[in-house]
């Protein structure tokens, strides 16, 4: 009897996983960054590597993470963007990032959380590293990202 009941709570536990699982994989191309509305209007310019970072302002590790892909965008110059996506229009979050933002760093809302949905995003900081024909070649906390995993991805 218990085996019965524990191999059905397994068996329920394996229909819920795949609901949860993030929906990019590396080495496949990343769902389209559509994106109507840009804090400020300041859209980052183009670059061989996208970051897309995830944020709400509600999260502290995520302003962290914010602040530390400053550093990162002044590092590598123009041979990275930074999308960071914002999930509502939050004053805010605007206030927050304003400061943050350049050339190579643009917020992007996403009022409807359709950005959030389509890559899977169940915790922050979370980012996804883009190669040049939109393909994920890193994915992960955006605190783990470092120049040289950028420079090493292809």
């Amino acid at each position: 009897m218990k085996k019965t009941i524990v191999l059905l709570l397994l068996a329920l536990t394996g229909f819920a996983l795949p609901g949860n699982t993030q929906h990019i994989v590396p080495g496949e191309r990343a769902p389209e960054l559509k994106i109507q509305n840009w804090i400020d209007g300041k859209v980052p310019a183009p670059a061989p590597r996208t970051y897309v970072e995830f944020f709400h302002s509600s999260c502290k590790a995520s302003a962290e993470s914010v602040e530390r892909l400053g550093e990162l965008s002044r590092h590598m110059g123009d041979k990275l963007r930074i999308v960071i996506i914002v999930c509502n229009d939050d004053e805010k979050a605007a206030e927050a990032l304003r400061p943050r933002l350049s050339d190579s760093i643009g917020a992007g809302i996403d009022p409807e959380g359709k950005l959030f949905a389509a890559y899977g995003v169940h915790y922050i900081p979370f980012g996804v590293l883009l190669g040049p024909r939109n393909r994920v070649l890193w994915m992960g906390n955006s605190r783990q990202l470092t120049p040289e995993i950028i420079e090493k991805s292809e």
